[in-house]
């Protein structure tokens, strides 16, 4: 009897020291074709919004950014914009829309990109210019608690002789667990939507999420 019960305490023992390593095995990352089929579509946005042809793989270019920290700050968003997973979209008739990029990885490189967000928001947001044709800012950007984390600036470019908007964009960087993805949404001529990020990050949230079969809702 006494051999039954050590046998027993033994295996319990044994399943408990299991546990929480089974519980905080690293996420498989998806694969590029996984992400694809998470991407936002042009029908998730609505009627209004179509595929955009022009696949321009960029945030802000150099002149958008100007300084030479943004300017890296930027370029460190290198490896998402060259993501076999993207999509780009356009509102149709008019020069604005959004494009999402997206990689899967370890969390030690969610962490890494999570400081990339860390850097584009401390070196970008507040930055100035002036010019005798333009003026433009870039400042923080808040979209809500969307994802493990999210970080966002906002360019905007107006006439120096009065508030016409030439250019605006949003860069949004967001964590879903094992994914992280970049949303861009821009607009030009007064036809940039600001509520466009966020509600493209409300829905492409979710979707990063059911693919790595989490099905909680998007907040947190």
């Amino acid at each position: 009897m006494r051999s039954v019960i050590l046998g027993g305490t033994a295996a319990a023992l044994l399943l408990a020291s299991a546990t929480p390593a089974l519980a905080t095995a690293p996420d498989k990352p998806l694969t590029s074709a996984q992400l694809s089929e998470a991407l936002i579509t042009p029908e998730d946005l609505g009627d209004a919004y179509t595929p955009n042809p022009k696949h321009i793989r960029e945030a802000l270019d150099a002149e958008s950014a100007h300084t030479k920290k943004c300017v890296r700050a930027m370029r460190a968003l290198k490896p998402l914009l060259r993501s076999p997973a993207s999509v780009y979209i356009d509102k149709e008739g008019l020069p604005s829309g959004v494009k999402q990029f997206a990689i899967s990885g370890t969390s030690a490189k969610m962490a890494a990109w999570q400081t990339v967000g860390k850097v584009m928001v401390r070196d970008c947001a507040g930055t100035k210019t002036k010019t005798k044709r333009a003026k433009s800012t870039i400042t923080k950007l808040s979209i809500g608690a969307v994802g493990n984390w999210v970080y966002g600036i906002r360019y905007k470019e107006t006439m120096a002789t009065r508030d016409a908007e030439i250019q605006a964009a949003d860069v949004v960087l967001i964590r879903v667990k094992n994914t992280v993805t970049l949303l861009v949404s821009d607009g030009f001529f007064g036809a940039f939507e600001p509520a466009l990020s966020k509600r493209a990050a409300r829905l492409a949230v979710p979707k990063l999420r059911d693919a790595q079969g989490e099905r909680s809702n998007s907040f947190g």
